[in-house]
């Protein structure tokens, strides 16, 4: 999606953020990260997955990172997250699918009542780190 694509999207989004359609607010990377997560639940024994995101979007001073650490802290997950110099922010997560869904669709409710969109841009699977116990943020 290109940079006028994205203002269009935004600019027509300002007025939904009631939460009418969350999965209109979320990027396409994201929303197939929910689906293959949500494909994931109905196993036995969930495993334990790691991703390395990068969100952009209304990130930086808005305390952002802080958020992911207090909900990620809150669910159990581990991992990290810190500010980038372009304005992005590049988080690494693990825990269950449930316990990431949970945490994406805490951070977008945040988010969506202060009107700031986040937008995943880049997603990579990881190796889970199982010593990796907390969450912490990097400056």
């Amino acid at each position: 999606m290109g940079f006028w694509d994205r203002f269009r999207a935004t600019a027509g989004d300002a007025g939904s953020s009631d939460g009418a359609n969350p999965a209109l607010e979320r990027s396409p990377l994201e929303r197939g990260l929910i689906e293959r997560l949500q494909g994931e639940l109905e196993a036995a024994t969930p495993p334990t997955l790691r991703f390395y995101l990068r969100f952009t979007g209304r990130v930086q001073g808005v305390g952002f990172r802080w958020t992911n650490m207090s909900i990620a802290s809150d669910l159990g997950l581990a991992g990290w997250v810190k500010n980038l110099d372009d304005g992005s922010v590049d988080m690494e997560i693990q825990g269950t699918p449930a316990g990431i869904i949970r945490h994406l669709d805490t951070l977008h409710d945040n988010y969506r009542r202060m009107r700031c969109r986040i937008w995943l841009e880049e997603l990579v699977e990881e190796p889970p780190k199982l010593d990796e116990k907390t969450f912490s943020m990097a400056n």
